[in-house]
């Protein structure tokens, strides 16, 4: 048992204090606090604590929201205060670049919401099965397979969350069961539906443990009972028959309406949706409708592209990022290695009528050396790589192109330090933006701007 003073926070918003010069996380503590801890797990690397008493209180602490907060684990950020959050998410992104002795001209403040509540467009449950035979709908509780169920969620857009619940109970009421971890048995592993924000429209995807379910006739009450919600346009069920830690499957099967529905954003900040993309069961598209139309805009803006400027968009998902630079360049070509989110892609272009963009499917570290034998040249490189981060071999192609700008769209401020400290021996880093896009969590996304060295 140690008195420890909070000197700095870790990655997911856990207190940081140092014993003998060894590292102590302490979860629940915030930088200026001072609590008597004991030790539960130690190596010799670090140890983690639990705080038992505490002794002077944060100012920037305060009572979290959520009635579930201490046993989901979802949204760590909201025992303090919102100003808080984007200055520590600011100083996140800073010591990662730090550690990896990235230099750069400046970090701009993170851009946060104005009501940062209700803003995810996508929800995702899992439906389990417990150990007394109960049925749950919920998130799992830190580091368990243990459902922690809710009333409200107060990240989710309330629409799509009420729905999910209703959709359970309608399930449960027409004999499905739901799955179980421990006997790998039962009918509904999870419910995932998302929202338009600026459309209202709504996507149902109910996940099944196995594919003879598509032939049950129970769904037709379901389908029947959904249908009557003018904003529900598509009913989709996914067979996933993996006993992993993936949500979706690889098949989905449509029961009901239209295959995709349509997101919108708007850059004009009238609300009319300017730029509108469809969007299948399986499609990334960021879950923060607003906020990805702050992330565009900024991105958009710092570029600064020319009308002469041809723009490779990497990592491309259902074209997004290129469609919404569209106007400003003389042609994009994007690459992602999803097909689906490529057909989707493609239909995006001719819905936006953008005449100047070209997509095509496969992993980027293949098909951008294509456009090299193509004898295409980038001026400008975008790139929206997942959260491990770019390839090696991407890496390379993009300092052989040797394009004037790269405009880096990060999700895991670890990952954009690692590719910023490869990519500055050609590049000057001219600004980092960290943008909020998931208030009261400890996830950041960022933007950096590089030009080319003189």
């Amino acid at each position: 048992v140690y008195d420890l003073e909070i000197i700095d926070l870790g990655m997911d918003f856990e207190g940081i204090a140092k014993v003998d010069g060894k590292v102590v996380f302490v979860p629940g503590a915030l930088i200026g606090e001072k609590v008597h801890a004991k030790i539960i797990k130690a190596n010799s690397s670090y140890a983690i604590a639990r705080p038992e008493i505490m002794f002077n209180k944060s100012q920037y602490r305060q009572k979290p929201f959520c009635n579930v907060f201490k046993t989901c684990g979802g949204c760590t950020g909201q025992r303090i205060s919102y100003e808080m959050q984007l200055s520590l998410k600011n100083k996140l992104v800073e010591n990662l670049l730090k550690k990896q002795g990235v230099k750069y001209s400046k970090i701009n403040s993170t851009i946060g919401m104005g009501m940062p509540y209700y803003y995810r467009n996508k929800v995702q449950y899992p439906t389990r099965q417990d150990e007394n035979g109960n049925n749950k709908i919920g998130f799992y509780s830190s580091r368990t397979h243990q459902i922690v169920e809710n009333d409200c969620c107060y990240i989710q857009n309330r629409t799509i969350d009420i729905l999910s619940k209703s959709l359970f109970e309608d399930l449960v009421k027409n004999g499905f069961s739901m799955y179980s971890d421990e006997t790998k048995k039962g009918d509904i592993k999870h419910l995932l539906i998302r929202r338009g924000y600026h459309t209202r429209e709504i996507m149902v995807v109910i996940v099944v443990s196995n594919k003879e379910l598509l032939k049950d006739t129970r769904f037709d009450k379901i389908i029947k009972k959904l249908s009557k919600n003018e904003n529900i346009k598509s009913i989709f069920l996914n067979i996933n028959e993996n006993d992993t830690n993936e949500i979706l499957g690889e098949k989905c099967v449509k029961i009901y309406g239209e295959y995709y529905i349509i997101y919108k954003l708007d850059e004009s900040g009238q609300w009319i949706g300017e730029f509108k993309y469809v969007i299948g069961p399986k499609s990334f598209f960021q879950v923060n409708t607003l906020q990805a139309e702050v992330l565009y805009s900024k991105l958009k803006e710092s570029l600064k592209i020319e009308k002469d400027d041809i723009v490779f968009d990497l990592y491309s998902g259902v074209g997004s990022i290129g469609i919404f630079l569209s106007k400003e360049a003389k042609k994009i070509y994007g690459i992602e290695i999803e097909e689906e989110a490529v057909k989707m892609a493609n239909i995006n272009i001719k819905e936006n009528n953008v005449k100047n963009a070209e997509y095509i499917a496969g992993s980027v570290e293949e098909k951008i050396f294509e456009f090299k034998n193509r004898k295409i040249k980038p001026d400008i490189i975008v790139v929206d790589p997942p959260r491990k981060g770019l390839d090696k071999k991407s890496i390379k192609y993009i300092l052989d192109f040797k394009p004037k700008k790269i405009g880096y769209i990060s999700c895991n401020p670890a990952t954009l330090a690692r590719d910023l400290g490869l990519l500055e021996k050609e590049y000057d880093i001219d600004e980092i933006t960290p943008v909020d896009m998931f208030p009261h969590t400890s996830h950041i996304e960022s933007i950096a701007i590089l030009k080319l060295k003189e």
